[in-house]
Parts: structure tokens; sequence; C-alpha cells
């Protein structure tokens, strides 16, 4: 099936064509380890997850690599401010490579609650000073920098005549690159490639090189770690709509001298996760994490399917009423797909109507990834009676790997729950409230249901009574 996607560089949806046959190459940016990952992050990183699903059921063999920004670069774009690693170190009075470990592992562990498949290389910013430095030393023979004595080796933007292409501007609108301090820089746009250590201080993190010891500046790492394990050209760069002007900008400036243009033939950029009142904060605790989530008694799938009826290009609006409202919409698919698979007859795979649906449900997740319309036929199928169990329950096999929503596998484990007997104190319980119910009393019913659910248990009411369940 043929993929499209938005590209950030041409500004238009555009057919996905491969450099390598049936092969995909994307590289993601991925966390700075100094401190958790919030749920805004995230969304990133699942956007990631289904471009890479969508292509993998649609044949292509994919390569992805994601870096970890373990190194200690300074706070923001401009690379003012602290170090976040040395912040981060400070903050918990451990070692900064501490922090890098504590992190990294808080991260992945995280990916892996919300069923994102692991990139193919996951290489760490520490592991490559030596590429990096290689890559300085490139573009310094070709005449692309110069030193600003006491601070590092800047790149010279101006000798780069494409600078800007990416966000659209031209040179004179665009933000300074790395600053400390802007005494030397010939142009606002420069940014440093290496930062030369302070002669007064020793730093946590800091190595030798050519020019003296420093550090790298943060735009270097994602150029150098993607062309080691993606060649001199790939197919798709990936990253948030934060990054299109000065990060992703600086990658190409390094990159495109040495290997050509384009090094990357498609750019796609996610908008955010945003709260009524705008960005996430640490400072104001409104920085939700996975485990926070979890904290609160949500399935991390719930929130996976609240990311899934959104699209990638357009800000998302979080709150728990809407969280709510995903997890409620998650349970109902749940629901049903374990009464399809607790269907007696199921009869056999009816292969031509399997057809049929994949492609519906294929097809607007290639278009541009929109996963939401291929949600609104997931929900048509589950309503269509002429499909029988056996062929929707290889649509839900297939719609899993295409979405990672983890159906089945939440049907799987509602079925074993419901199959448990309660214990008969909870028995009784549930035949108490069930006659203060009947009796009208309403405050006894209540207070039962609440006992039951603290030991673990649910009533589930129907017309037909009423059923215990064991509590997820």
């Amino acid at each position: 099936m043929t993929i499209r996607l938005y590209n950030t560089m041409s500004r238009k949806i555009e057919e996905f064509k491969p450099l390598v046959p049936g092969k995909m190459g994307f590289y993601s940016c991925g966390p700075t380890v100094y401190w958790d990952a919030h749920i805004g992050n995230m969304r990133t990183f699942v956007n990631n997850d289904i471009i890479k699903r969508v292509f993998i059921e649609n044949g292509y063999d994919v390569t992805h690599v994601t870096n970890i920004t373990d190194v200690g670069h300074l706070t923001s774009d401009e690379d003012d401010g602290d170090d976040k690693m040395e912040k981060g170190a400070a903050r918990e009075n451990v070692s900064v490579w501490d922090i890098a470990k504590k992190y990294t592992d808080a991260f992945l562990n995280d990916a892996d609650l919300l069923n994102i498949i692991r990139p193919t290389f996951l290489p760490r910013a520490t592991d490559h000073i030596a590429e990096q430095i290689a890559l300085v030393q490139e573009l310094e023979k070709m005449g692309y920098t110069y030193e600003i004595p006491g601070n590092g080796i800047y790149y010279d933007t101006s000798r780069f005549a494409a600078y800007g292409a990416l966000g659209g501007q031209n040179l004179s609108e665009l933000r300074g690159g790395a600053r400390i301090d802007d005494t030397g820089k010939r142009n606002p746009t420069d940014f440093a490639l290496w930062k030369f250590s302070p002669t007064d201080a020793k730093r946590a993190m800091e190595w030798d090189s050519p020019w003296g010891v420093g550090f790298p500046g943060w735009h270097i790492e994602c150029s150098a770690m993607s062309m080691k394990y993606l060649g001199p050209h790939f197919d798709i760069h990936t990253g948030g709509q934060e990054h299109t002007k000065v990060h992703h900008t600086n990658e190409i400036a390094q990159a495109e001298p040495i290997v050509g243009n384009p090094w990357v033939s498609y750019w796609v950029h996610y908008a955010w996760l945003l709260l009524k009142d705008g960005k996430m904060s640490k400072s104001a605790g409104t920085a939700y994490t996975v485990r926070n989530l979890i904290e609160r008694g949500y399935d991390p799938m719930a929130f996976r399917y609240l990311l899934l009826q959104g699209h990638y290009r357009q800000p998302l609006e979080f709150s728990f009423e809407s969280l709510d409202a995903a997890a409620n919409g998650y349970k109902n698919i749940v629901r049903r797909v374990a009464d399809i698979l607790n269907t007696e007859n199921r009869g056999d795979v009816d292969t031509a109507v399997y057809d049929v649906w994949h492609d519906k449900i294929l097809a607007p997740a290639s278009d541009n990834f929109k996963t939401a319309e291929s949600l609104v036929v997931v929900q048509e199928l589950l309503k269509d009676a002429t499909v029988n169990p056996a062929t929707k329950i290889a649509l839900f096999e297939f719609i899993d790997r295409l979405l990672g929503a983890q159906f089945i596998d939440r049907a799987k484990k509602l079925i074993a729950l419901e199959s448990e007997t309660a214990p008969a104190e909870i028995v009784a319980m549930a035949e108490s409230r069930a006659a203060a119910k009947a009796s009208k009393d309403w405050a006894t019913a209540d207070a039962l249901r609440s006992e039951i659910d603290a030991a673990g248990w649910t009533v589930l009411d129907s017309k037909d009574g009423y059923k215990i369940v064991k509590k997820a």
C-alpha cells in the first residue's frame, strides 16, 4: 500500500519513495536523561512507534535509531544556562553517570509500558564522542568552523547557503544557535560544535579533543550517530515541532556539506500534548509521567488509545477528563474483544473478508498516519455481525500489530480475571448488597460495594443481576 506523509521540508504531503526498495531507515531524536520523560515527551515516542508499525505492516524492513542524550549539554537550543546532567546530579546528590543510568532505565521502562517497540539501535552520546569529534574535524577541513578563544569551536552559518530552509525562514529571522556569550560570534545563528571546559573548574563530563578539553555541542551528536548507523543518507528524521528551527536546522548544516543534499528525504515533526493552560511543567507539578497515570489507576494503554485518537501534526489537549473518556472507550473495545474470544463456535478465517477489512484499517494509517480514522473502522468491524469471530480475532491480531493497543492481550487478562471465583465472604457481601438495593437501602448498598472494591473485587450490575470479577 502507498504510504503518504507530510514532509516539513517541502511543506506538503508526499508519497514515500524509499532510498532502498523494501527498506526504511529513520532517526528520531531521543530523550535527554537528566529527569523523567513526561507524557508530553512520550507522545513523540508513541508517534515514532506508529510510523514504524505502519511501515512494518506495509512490508518494509525498518531500521530505527533513537539517541540517548546522556552527555552534559546546556539547557536550551542556545546552549546557555546550566548543564542539564550536572543539574540533575546536584538535585539528587549523585553522580552524572548515575543520573544518566537512572533516567535511561526509567525512559525505557515507560516506553515498554506504552508498548513501544525498542529501536534497532539506541546509541548513547557518551559512547560516540570520537565520532562527534571526527565530524567537527571534517567541517573544520572544509572551512565551516572557527574558534572563539576560551569559548569553543563554532559553525559559521554564513557558509551554508541553505541554512534555515527547514524552518522556512530567512537567515535574519532565525534565532541564535548555541550561545553562552555572543562575543566573537560571526553571525547570530552560529552555534557551538565543541565547547571548551572552564579553566577554573572541572566539569563532571569532559573529554580531550584536538582543540582542548571540553564537550560537544548538543546538535552534533544526532548528525554523527545517525550517519554512523544509517549511512550518509536515510529516509526519515523525526522529532518534536520545537526542533524544526534550531536543532534540526543545525543538524542539516552539519551533515549536508559533507554528504550532499538532501541528507534526509523526509522530515516529520510532531505537535505537542498540551494542558488547558499550555505546556506541561515540572516546576508546576503538571509534568505527569506514565507511572503517575498508573498510580492514579489508569492502564497505560488507555493513554496510548487517547493519543491514537489524535493526529501527530495537531496539538492534543490532555486532561484527566479526556483520559477518562479514552479509558472508557478502550475498555469497551476490550470487553467486546473478550466476548469474541469467548465465542465457542468461531468458524474459520474468511480470507476474502479479512483482506477487505485489513485494507480498510491500514489505508488511513498509511495516509499520513491517520490512526483516528483507522479506529473508526475498528468500531465498524466490531458492529458488523456478518464477520465471523475467527476473522475478527485475526483482524484484531493485525490491529494490535498496527496500532500497538494490545486489545487482545487486555481481553485475555479480562477473561482470566472473570474466571476467578470470588471467596465466600465476598459473595456474601454481594448478596447483602443485592438485598439492600432491592429494599432501596442505597447507603448500605454503597458501603458494601466499597468494601468489595477495597478487597480487590468488583460487582458488575446488569439487567440479569450481577457478576463478581477480580479487579485488574
